[in-house]
């Protein structure tokens, strides 16, 4: 069989991409070298979607984000993802302030100096597209989100960010995607895991058109061919393209990749809040969220963004963990995941610092670290190498949840076509295939229990638990898993 294309990389860009491309008509299967789906980045993220406040005007990323971001709602829904539409708050701190701008003028009021860095995110949040993206002061955060220290300055309202489930995501396209080839009348499975794609000992067929794709996996090497290959593979996509440059063929018309992968370390720390400390404050739970206790932020608090990082969330998960991260660390390793004690110890202290007092009674839980795949370069780095029928997802930093299905529809629907003419209409599966929600939280939490192995099956397929979040999550309990 000759695919339409070949997904290199089993994270959440690969899965949409997948899922789009069966979604538009097209053959397609995609390899992942490790044994479990979203065992690298998409399985370390923060499970936040953010609507690109902080992405460069005018970049692909931020129009990817907008595009992302006006379909996840209707994703989610469709698929029984759990989400919370809760929005963010850009807080301004004390101890954010730079030094040179506290020295600059003494007399400056506090608040106005404050209010102009907020005037400031405010402005570019219209730009990004959030037009109901508003100011508030120090009183009016207070309000909103009582556990806050009373420090904070001021804050901009970002209505438009989604905190997730940030494993059932990738878990909807995955299923999606496999029920997409099985009705088209696909009896092979489209996804394979456990199997590495080796491009330097696969070739290109300029005269057919064909890429002959060599996978090493147990129990042999298998060869796929495929009219397109699509590289996610992430925090490894240079080194893909790289060899695939210098693979085999009478003739390499691929060239090296324009980016080199700078891997950046991000930690979490996860805390829980007893059930004491609710009655710490001032009446019941919330009326917005009835779900999550007073005493845990409903919203992610997030710093004034830099050029180079969001900077340290603080933030309540679905299953109402208090999460404070990512930091942002460049790196020279691409798998060094060891837990740093002293990058926990600053968590816990920024976390003090927002929480106020009331982070003395929380109770740390768990901690994790994610490698994001960063580049050299601002932007995505997305590319069509047309003769070649190559297509280079890459540099997609740690925004891939979130832009996720604005970069698929990007690949799918602007890209593959000059490669591969769009299949008639008529053979699109997408037309007589509904989408098909996953199985209720609950009934999974409590079959993943009743296993005992960390794995779930849904539709006759297994999967393992491999986002920390979620698997803490289930196992407490707690939350929407109560």
């Amino acid at each position: 069989m000759i695919y339409d294309a070949v997904i290199i990389g089993g994270g959440v860009i690969g899965l949409s991409i997948l899922r789009a491309s069966l979604l538009a008509g097209h053959t397609a299967i995609l390899i992942e070298r490790n044994a479990d789906l979203c065992d690298g980045a998409s399985g370390r993220n923060s499970g936040v979607i953010c609507t690109g406040v902080d992405a460069p005007s005018g970049s692909l990323e931020r129009a990817l984000i907008r595009d992302s971001i006006s379909q996840v709602r209707e994703f989610c829904l469709t698929h029984n993802v759990p989400m919370r539409e809760c929005g963010s708050l850009v807080c301004l701190w004390p101890w954010d302030e730079d030094e040179d701008e506290k020295k600059s003028d003494e007399n400056v009021d506090e608040i106005a100096s404050s209010h102009a860095r907020l005037k400031h995110v405010l402005q570019e949040s219209h730009i990004a597209g959030d037009k109901d993206a508003s100011f508030l002061s120090s009183e009016a955060v207070s309000k909103l989100e009582p556990s806050l220290s009373s420090k904070c300055r001021g804050a901009v309202h970002i209505p438009g960010e989604i905190v997730v489930d940030p494993w059932l995501f990738p878990l909807a396209l995955a299923t999606h995607s496999r029920e997409l080839a099985k009705t088209s009348g696909n009896a092979n499975d489209v996804i394979h895991t456990g199997r590495e794609v080796i491009m330097e000992l696969s070739s290109f067929d300029k005269d057919s058109g064909v890429w002959n794709v060599v996978t090493r996996g147990k129990p042999d090497n298998i060869t796929i061919n495929a009219r397109c290959v699509i590289n996610a593979a992430g925090i490894d996509s240079d080194l893909v393209q790289l060899g695939a440059s210098s693979g085999r063929g009478d003739v390499c018309t691929l060239p090296a990749p324009n980016f080199e992968a700078r891997p950046r370390r991000g930690q979490y720390l996860i805390f829980t809040a007893p059930k004491e400390v609710n009655s710490m404050m001032n009446g019941n739970d919330s009326s917005e969220w009835p779900n999550v206790p007073r005493s845990i932020p409903t919203r992610p608090i997030q710093p004034v963004p830099s050029q180079f990082t969001k900077g340290i969330f603080v933030y309540t998960t679905l299953y109402n963990q208090i999460v404070v991260g990512p930091t942002a660390q460049d790196q020279s390793s691409r798998t060094d995941t060891t837990l740093d004690t002293n990058v926990a110890k600053e968590l816990a202290s920024h976390a003090s610092r927002v929480l106020g007092p009331l982070f003395d009674h929380y109770k740390e839980v768990g901690e994790y670290v994610g490698i994001r795949p960063g580049t050299s370069k601002r932007d995505y780095q997305i590319h069509l190498h047309h003769p070649a029928n190559f297509i280079t997802v890459g540099g997609i930093r740690s925004t891939g949840l979130t832009a996720n299905l604005g970069i698929s529809r990007h690949v799918v629907q602007c890209l593959l076509p000059t490669i591969i003419p769009p299949p008639l209409e008529s053979f699109s599966p997408s037309i007589y295939l509904p989408p098909t929600p996953l199985p209720d939280v609950k009934e999974l939490v409590q079959q993943y229990h009743k296993r005992g192995d960390g794995k779930i099956v849904v539709d006759g397929h297994e999967y393992k638990v491999s986002h920390p979040l979620t698997r803490m999550g289930w196992d407490a309990r707690t939350g929407v898993a109560a």
